[in-house]
């Protein structure tokens, strides 16, 4: 009997042992380079095409954040001109007006015989070139020529510099426009040449960019967000750690910008509960606060498949990729973000995370 029993307490350990090993499996061995370039010894050249098809997407997503930073620089700066410009035709159409009064009081005193030109906006110049205007001005008037003058002349300096900046802006804008383009189409390539990948050979590259991911991850002092699935499907995005990058308005990037098709769609990462918004920087957004206490936040989306406060699944659709706010004319994608503390707190680099799970 007691052999019955010890020979049952084995099996009961013998199965929490292996639940146990079930729920906590056992961590990958580290895999090197040369294992991967052993494992991808039957598609050698089709490894090399991979990443010099990654290489290539890095290097035009690089160029594509310039080409918009440059182009939001000269939008902001076109739209100071505007508004130095519309500041200074108040100023001249003040001067103006002062000028004209004291026309009007010349001719009154007898100092002109042309009320006509006088009175007319249009003819100003005219008037200020005139003989009569020009022999009165001794008499108290050379002052306001001068502010006239001074401030006609800034108005043109703005205007001038205003159509400069406004053809640098088009230029700029196709230029940006090609470069997106390309961007678009280095995705491609990158996904093209790791779907020809053998089966071995792709295997063993994923386990050695996850690797790299989490050592990544451990040397930025990111975090263990617990069971995470990838925004978009595994595959069907392409993106880079462009953590800290310059931004517009003197902004650095605080997330990762996950490029992928038009209305791709986006996934819960974790079970939560989702508010959503709209702004004019991050467009149609998503903040998700998961169960485990971390928020993750998605912007740029073209259109939401959530509703404020709703209760949400792992891995249930939150919404489309897009190219709202800011990122409007640009190639679609999802910024996404992790805030450990919550949605006040800020933020930590996603992309280790996402490397290892996308």
């Amino acid at each position: 009997m007691a052999v019955t029993k010890r020979a049952g307490r084995s099996l009961l350990l013998i199965s929490i042992v292996a639940l146990v090993a079930l729920s906590f499996p056992a961590p990958t061995a580290a895999i090197t380079r040369a294992q991967v370039e052993k494992a991808c010894n039957a598609s050698q050249a089709q490894l090399a095409d991979y990443l010099a098809a990654k290489a290539d997407f890095n290097e035009a997503a690089d160029a594509y954040w310039a080409a918009v930073l440059e182009v939001e620089a000269l939008e902001a700066k076109q739209a100071r001109l505007a508004t130095s410009l519309e500041s200074q035709a108040e100023v001249l159409r003040d001067v103006q007006g002062k000028l004209e009064e004291q026309a009007v009081q010349l001719y009154m005193m007898g100092g002109t015989s042309t009320p006509g030109i006088i009175l007319s906006a249009s003819s100003v110049d005219e008037y200020l070139a005139s003989s009569s205007f020009l022999s009165a001005a001794a008499e108290g008037g050379q002052e306001s020529i001068d502010d006239l003058i001074a401030t006609k002349g800034e108005y043109g300096r703005l205007q001038d510099e205003l159509v400069v900046v406004h053809d640098e802006l088009e230029r700029q804008e196709e230029a940006a426009a090609a470069v997106v383009e390309t961007q678009e189409a280095a995705m491609e390539a990158e996904r093209a040449a790791y779907a020809k990948l053998d089966e071995k050979c792709r295997k063993a590259q994923r386990q050695y960019e996850i690797q790299e991911a989490k050592r990544r991850r451990r040397a930025s002092a990111s975090i263990q967000t617990g069971p995470f699935v990838c925004p978009f499907t595994p595959g069907r995005t392409s993106f880079l750690d462009t953590w800290g990058a310059s931004r517009s308005g003197g902004r650095r990037h605080k997330g990762t910008d996950m490029f992928a098709a038009w209305n791709e769609p986006m996934y819960a990462v974790q079970a939560g509960v989702v508010s959503i918004g709209a702004s004019g920087l991050g467009g149609k957004s998503v903040w998700l606060a998961a169960d485990t206490g971390i928020v993750y936040f998605y912007a740029h989306l073209s259109g939401w498949n959530v509703s404020n406060g709703q209760r949400v699944a792992q891995g249930a659709v939150v919404g489309f990729n897009g190219n709202s706010g800011n990122a409007r004319g640009g190639s679609p994608h999802l910024h996404f973000e992790i805030h450990p503390a919550g949605r006040g707190g800020g933020a930590v680099n996603p992309y280790p995370t996402l490397a290892a799970n996308c």
